[in-house]
């Protein structure tokens, strides 16, 4: 099938298009994106939506499929729903050329939940920001968008979590204190916000505090706090971890093992080949993916000669 061909389906709500079928707009070119457009435009709003919801599914399952051009088009859509589909559609997206629509929407009157999903999209380039991999004036337009809307009051709960959660690389003096702020909330989500935020910020001075969180009752506390201690990567942690792969939490669990993974150290080994041994069977892959992160935090260059 031709783009041509393709678009003229398209156009037809009455024609039901496969799978296969999207191979034709993969990877746009401007002038080729610029047809679509014209066309996409005049859908009717549950034809963008459907064809929108399989490009993210395709995307997802076929790594080869690129509709990136079209995700970044539709940051300009009048449906939200259709443009929270574009966020998900680009979330392992790193180009620049992203930002100035997740900035856009971030500071628009669109509502929370899609502002809130523009914030979290915009975490990894504050981590990318922090390893020094963005420019620094991107890195500037991101810190202060996100802090303005964490900082305002009137601002929507989700969205400042969300901007919390996703400024917190830059850690400074103001960001670890609305991480405090948010942790001694009685507002559950607020909390595992500032939980994953201490992660993310590098900062190994909330380990004391993430140690009395693998007690919590919530599991969803449980949870977030054994992704923050991952994150931090720090050995002398991963004693405290064995306890969350009995947990009664599955979910808990997955997060112990992925925790260990990023750790490593000989403990965290032998637990992981532990739980392959002797371990539940739905835990097994997982924890033979995290067993593999530890082999290649060991020897990376065996990965590369096996590639």
């Amino acid at each position: 099938m031709s783009l041509e061909k393709f678009l003229e389906n398209l156009d037809d709500p009455a024609v039901s298009l496969g799978n296969s079928d999207f191979i034709e707009i993969s990877d746009l070119s401007p002038a080729e994106l610029g047809v679509f457009a014209r066309a996409w435009f005049h859908l009717s709003r549950d034809r963008k939506r459907a064809i929108i919801a399989t490009m993210v599914e395709l995307a997802e399952d076929s790594p080869e499929l690129d509709f990136c051009t079209i995700f970044k088009m539709c940051l300009k859509d009048d449906d939200e729903w259709v443009l929270e589909k574009a966020i998900d559609g680009l979330w392992e997206y790193e180009d620049r050329s992203v930002l100035p629509g997740l900035l856009q929407v971030l500071k628009s009157d669109r509502g929370a939940e899609v502002r809130a999903a523009a914030a979290s999209a915009l975490g990894k380039f504050s981590l990318l920001a922090q390893e020094g991999n963005l420019l620094a004036r991107d890195a500037a337009d991101i810190q202060s968008s996100l802090m303005a809307a964490l900082q305002d009051p009137d601002e929507s709960l989700e969205v400042r979590r969300r901007s919390l959660e996703a400024v917190a690389p830059f850690n400074t003096p103001d960001i670890r204190d609305y991480v405090c702020w948010a942790y001694q909330s009685e507002d559950l989500r607020l909390k595992s916000s500032a939980i994953f935020a201490m992660g993310r910020t590098g900062e190994v001075s909330w380990l004391p505090m993430l140690l009395n969180e693998l007690d919590s009752d919530e599991p969803s506390l449980r949870y977030e706090t054994a992704n923050a201690c991952g994150d931090l990567g720090e050995e002398d942690f991963v004693p405290h971890l064995l306890g969350l792969l009995e947990d009664d939490d599955y979910q808990v669990q997955i997060a112990g093992l992925n925790a260990l993974g990023k750790i490593g150290g000989p403990l965290a080994k032998r637990a992981l080949l532990r739980c392959i041994k002797d371990g539940d069977a739905s835990l097994e892959e997982a924890a033979r993916n995290a067993l593999e992160n530890v082999e290649f935090l060991v020897d990376p260059m065996a990965f590369a000669a096996d590639a």
